[in-house]
């Protein structure tokens, strides 16, 4: 049987980013780093207000790994 669309686990509105455009908005990162040097790299890295958003909504914690960053921006979103 197949999924309703507004379960699905891939199920995002448009105007979200895609994980790729964080990642790529992550570039140079040197992990471990807090939200705040996240924020500031991927502003410096040109993202876009959309993917400014999400970081914003992720943990003010230390990232160990670009994996961490994605796993809770999924999350935040």
């Amino acid at each position: 049987m197949a999924q309703h669309p507004a379960h699905s686990q891939n199920h995002r509105h448009p105007d979200e980013p895609q994980m790729e455009e964080i990642a790529r908005a992550l570039k140079g990162a040197e992990y471990p780093m807090r939200k705040e040097k996240l924020l500031t790299l991927a502003k410096s890295n040109g993202a876009d207000g959309e993917v400014i958003a999400v970081l914003n909504k992720i943990s003010d914690r230390n990232f160990d790994s670009a994996d961490a960053v994605l796993r809770d921006a999924t999350r935040a979103e």
